[in-house]
């Protein structure tokens, strides 16, 4: 019975490619490989995200840690499929692409990701977390999580206020106003940050800064004095 069904699977699989063969995100080619059809990237397009080797400074109190530039469209398209189409596929080739940083960057790790940190991600607003279903961040903290062996606290922070998209603020300012008094740490989750000198804050993308430095900002209120983060990609 299992044989039957997995041969089903497979034909129904090949009808679909058929009708609907798989593309690349960026390029639009025909993806051939295997390789290319988990990484929803053609190989040229995925080889061409560059991965960056060094540490940003948005602020004199935040080292900022990314993978690598939005520019390059080949992320930017992995990254919106996930996002705003809810494509969690996406999370293979994401994870492929941390592991090469992580890979590239081993005295970055040794300095700034150390042992005895906990990664936090940016949360959503439960309205927004319903309607998406997931919270991106929280997959990307979880894929750093898994391969740092660093605990995960997911609920530390919490949204208290659904903010418009920053994406669809035009100035920094807009956007600072936008995510003003939105997020907090959780009362009953202050402690644990007795326990851990240092966070890692997580998120997708960091275009003007303002989500992680309002992030970054009431986590430094509640003590916590040593704060990287980390994200996907960035403006």
């Amino acid at each position: 019975m299992y044989h039957k069904t997995a041969m089903i699977k497979i034909i129904w699989q090949q009808v679909l490619e058929i009708l609907f063969p798989p593309i690349c995100l960026n390029c639009r080619g025909y993806l051939q490989s295997r390789e290319g059809r988990e990484n929803l990237l053609c190989a040229s397009c995925f080889g061409g995200i560059k991965i960056y080797s060094n540490i940003f400074r948005p602020d004199p109190q935040t080292n900022l840690i990314t993978l690598g530039s939005y520019e390059n469209t080949a992320l930017r398209e992995l990254i919106h499929y996930f996002k705003y189409n809810g494509f969690l596929g996406v999370k293979v080739p994401l994870e492929k692409l941390i592991t090469k940083w992580l890979s590239i960057n081993r005295g970055l790790i040794s300095v700034f990701l150390l042992p005895g940190s906990l990664i936090v991600p940016i949360p959503l607003h439960k309205s927004r977390l319903r309607a998406r279903g997931f919270n991106q961040s929280e997959f990307i903290a979880e894929i750093l999580s898994r391969h740092l062996g660093l605990p995960l606290e997911k609920d530390l922070l919490e949204r208290v206020r659904n903010t418009r998209p920053q994406i669809e603020m035009k100035s920094e300012k807009e956007r600072s106003e936008n995510i003003k008094d939105s997020i907090r740490v959780k009362p009953d989750k202050a402690i644990i940050l007795s326990k851990y000198p240092r966070l890692i804050l997580v998120d997708d993308v960091y275009t003007s800064g303002a989500t992680m430095k309002k992030a970054a900002k009431v986590l430094r209120q509640a003590g916590t004095k040593n704060i990287t983060a980390f994200v996907v990609a960035k403006t």
